[in-house]
């Protein structure tokens, strides 16, 4: 696996998200994402690739924002 796939993978996986939660985020299919991670199918166009990004950061941000009100209870 490609180290952006292996990151992206991760990433989701650490936020506890699953691939159909970031896919409707992206605007793809959960198949879309399986084969992205997968290293299979065609390779994906920037617009894709940078959608997938900006879900995973989106909820990254909002993971973050989480842990800081957590705290400051």
């Amino acid at each position: 696996m490609a180290s952006e796939q292996w990151f992206l993978r991760e990433l989701r996986e650490e936020l506890g998200l699953t691939q159909e939660k970031v896919a409707g985020e992206a605007g793809t299919t959960q198949i879309w994402i399986s084969q992205f991670e997968l290293g299979r199918g065609d390779e994906p166009s920037s617009q894709e690739k940078e959608k997938l990004v900006q879900a995973l950061v989106r909820r990254a941000a909002v993971r973050g924002l989480e842990i800081l009100l957590l705290e400051k209870n």
